[in-house]
């Protein structure tokens, strides 16, 4: 049975500075946006909506069958998206508390990630953000800028805790291991209004990662450790392993 305190939605644009229109590029004959849509009905957790830019994608969505929120085309982000698509949502009398960011570029991730996510959202509650975070037990990508790695409580023993810091440098220092960040969050429906309507925090500039604005604002982030695995598209180069995973069946 699906969940109705949850809902999915996933921020699509256009004008991608790296791989413009990349969300309606043909992945296997079907646009990467409908690629991501496919498998987030596929786990059947909850209602899905995608929190697009424009009428183009709307149709494309509403095409195969998709839910499409036609949102401001210049909002800073896709939090911000996914913030106006939800009171859009609330307009029409749907209410979720817990709203999950499933990005507009990630065709493939593991079914055990949202469960695992929800379940710590919904089993602590004074945490704000959930977000997943996969181990390294090798080092030889810790320096690889475009890893986001993460430290937070529990890491020593791979548990769910609250993260201290994101950082695109190697930390902690001198560890054996590292964890890095999968670009996937639930939030509860309070602390994302909160969040989209923070000033962007030093830190977040100068990292560039949006989930350290939480952290500096004193919100309770947490990492929680999968074994999933998920693959998104940046740029062009990136859409080779896609396919195969796709192909794999992953």
């Amino acid at each position: 049975m699906q969940d109705n305190s949850a809902a999915i939605f996933i921020p699509a644009r256009l004008g991608s500075t790296r791989f413009p229109r990349k969300v309606l590029e043909p992945i296997n004959g079907k646009p990467l946006i409908i690629r991501v849509l496919d498998r987030a009905r596929e786990l059947d957790l909850c209602d899905c909506y995608v929190a697009c830019c424009c009428e183009e994608v709307k149709q494309v969505v509403e095409s195969y069958g998709g839910t499409a929120i036609v949102t401001d085309p210049e909002l800073p982000s896709g939090t911000d998206r996914i913030y106006a698509a939800l009171k859009t949502l609330e307009a029409s009398g749907k209410n979720p508390q817990f709203v999950i960011n499933l990005q507009g570029d990630t065709p493939v991730f593991d079914s055990r990630i949202l469960p695992e996510l929800l379940t710590v959202l919904k089993t602590n509650a004074n945490v704000d953000i959930a977000t997943p975070v996969v181990l390294h037990k090798e080092l030889d990508e810790i320096a690889n800028k475009n890893l986001v790695k993460v430290v937070f409580d529990g890491m020593d023993v791979e548990r769910p805790g609250r993260a201290a810091y994101f950082s695109r440098s190697p930390i902690p220092a001198n560890a054996p291991y590292f964890y890095s960040h999968i670009g996937i969050y639930i939030y509860r429906r309070a602390a994302l209004e909160r969040f989209v309507h923070l000033q962007q925090s030093f830190l977040e500039k100068v990292e560039k990662l949006e989930q350290l604005r939480a952290i500096q604002a004193g919100m309770n982030v947490w990492a929680v450790p999968t074994t999933g695995m998920a693959l998104s598209v940046d740029v062009r180069d990136d859409l080779a392993p896609v396919l195969s995973a796709l192909e794999r069946g992953s």
